[in-house]
């Protein structure tokens, strides 16, 4: 019981700050990434008479409530993706790049497409790409560059649980940098459903032990998400790795594969 209590204890200090924090973000101007935005947020508590104890514990406790409540993440990604100085790489994802390099091209399904990098890329690559993200100012901002381009993509404004993956619908999925079930059975069964025979997953995110303290909400087990793609796909290529991420310019932690549907 007294366990219990102080979990509950805890999921309701953790819900206090996630309102706090989701009241707080229409009143500041644009950032240019998450980590920037929840920065601001704990030097806003310090600044509103919170103690520096308390208002640096706010950082773990919107991290957990941000994989568990998908609320926040159109305002967050709104700000992000509405800053003139854009705290992620602009240019396609490298993995991506080199895992359609000698695929031709057919249907692929950009999920949490954000501003469209990856999905104009493969339009320029001939491909019927479409894509959804929950921001809409990232949906608007990846029609204007599809535009620029001179392409066409398919850019909806919807969540993963919303957005219909179909059947036999893809040849290609990417999830790059998403806080989505990776390592669940139940969402591979649904990537699984949605390829094509032979069609491609290509996957690219932080990377941390399922057991550490403070994950982001991207974060992927390594370990874990090779073992979940073990059946019913051919795994291409995968690294657990420490490189550059595309969301932020210094090294860490990573995790990237690609794995092919068995026909």
């Amino acid at each position: 019981m007294l366990m219990a209590s102080l979990l509950l204890n805890a999921q309701t200090a953790d819900e206090a700050v996630w309102k706090k924090f989701l009241a707080w973000l229409p009143t500041v101007p644009p950032s240019d990434n998450p980590g920037n935005l929840i920065g601001q947020f704990q030097r806003h508590l310090e600044k509103s008479g919170v103690s520096p104890a308390d208002a640096a514990a706010s950082t773990p406790a919107i991290m957990r409530m941000m994989k568990a409540s998908p609320d926040g993440w159109q305002l967050i990604f709104n700000k992000i993706y509405t800053s003139k100085t854009p705290g992620f790489s602009t240019k396609p994802n490298a993995l991506l790049t080199t895992a359609v390099a000698d695929r031709p091209a057919g249907r692929a399904l950009d999920v949490g497409m954000g501003q469209g990098r990856n999905s104009v890329f493969l339009a320029l690559k001939g491909w019927d790409v479409s894509g959804f993200d929950v921001s809409d100012e990232g949906i608007a901002a990846a029609r204007r560059n599809a535009e620029s381009a001179g392409v066409r993509i398919n850019a909806q404004v919807k969540s993963n649980e919303a957005f219909d993956y179909g059947t036999a619908q893809w040849d290609l999925i990417v999830v790059t940098y998403e806080p989505f079930p990776l390592t669940s059975g139940r969402y591979i069964a649904r990537i699984a459903q949605a390829l094509r025979p032979r069609g491609l997953v290509v996957i690219e995110s932080f990377a941390s032990d399922s057991t550490a303290q403070a994950r982001k909400p991207v974060d992927i087990d390594p370990p874990e998400l090779l073992a979940a793609f073990q059946a019913g796909f051919r795994i291409l290529h995968f690294e657990d790795t420490v490189a550059t991420p595309d969301w932020d310019p210094v090294k860490t932690r990573l995790v990237r594969m690609v794995a092919e549907k068995k026909a």
